[in-house]
């Protein structure tokens, strides 16, 4: 496997549009792999031990926020979605998750352990909400004169402010923007897609989005790109911080790597 850093990531991404080449750029949290790995923490020696997060991760998500950081998207126990999932993740290209902080870490890793899911290439996911500013310049090469598609609970107003921001700069046009809340609205934003003809797809919908970026890649033979919190990015101009990026991982190192 090989680790890719930001300028490697969007290396990738530059490329697969100018071959017109299919793409799918997924990132598997603690949400997903708890959703993969939903019937094993009972059973699995490792997992045994993250029994905890199984517990918090279905309280957060059978919630049912519809949008920001505690949005899911999903409720569970959820034995189809888990089906769904692990075909979405065997068939991306290339996987993000958290290679820092260690309890998420381990228990992503030893999902994918579980069902033999090697990525040929890999990387650290939360650059995907820094992405768009530490790579300034290929994001704007990634965008200009192209057909960009967004998805997710904010894919309206993230049109709106990509198109102020950058439309007239760069040539690129936001041809649509499906909003998806849940995991039962897949089959209806699948028929959405149909209506646009673009290059890109941007995604930020949770479990729901790495079920899609695969699927839309393989379809429509496109670049598909699950940017989760970078959604939100798009709308304030303002990096999504947390814990993690505050007190373990430190957001100047983010910006960096």
């Amino acid at each position: 496997m090989k680790k890719l850093n930001s300028s490697e990531l969007m290396s990738r991404l530059i490329q697969s549009l100018e071959k017109k080449k299919p793409c799918s750029i997924i990132s598997v949290g603690q949400t997903e792999a708890v959703v993969m790995g939903q019937d094993r923490f009972h059973s699995d020696e490792v997992l045994k031990k993250y029994q905890f997060h199984l517990q918090r991760e279905s309280e957060i998500a059978n919630k049912g926020v519809k949008e920001g950081f505690y949005h899911r998207g999903i409720r569970f126990p959820n034995p189809k979605a888990q089906k769904e999932l692990l075909e979405a993740v065997k068939a991306a290209d290339i996987i993000g998750y958290n290679t820092i902080e260690e309890n998420a870490k381990e228990i992503t890793e030893r999902v994918l352990s579980i069902y033999n899911i090697e990525p040929a290439a890999f990387f650290e996911a939360n650059i995907r909400r820094v992405f768009m500013k530490s790579q300034k310049q290929k994001f704007k090469e990634l965008l200009k004169n192209r057909r960009v598609l967004l998805i997710g609970s904010l894919a309206p107003k993230a049109k709106t402010a990509l198109e102020q921001k950058y439309a007239k700069e760069l040539g690129c046009k936001i041809v649509g923007a499906i909003p998806i809340y849940e995991y039962e609205d897949i089959p209806e934003v699948k028929k959405q897609i149909d209506h646009f003809s673009f290059d890109i797809c941007f995604l930020a919908a949770g479990v729901n989005a790495v079920i899609l970026a695969p699927y839309i890649a393989q379809k429509y033979r496109k670049v598909a790109f699950d940017i989760g919190s970078g959604m939100q990015t798009f709308v304030t101009n303002e990096i999504v911080t947390d814990t993690w990026i505050n007190e373990i991982i430190g957001l100047d190192n983010l910006m960096n790597m």
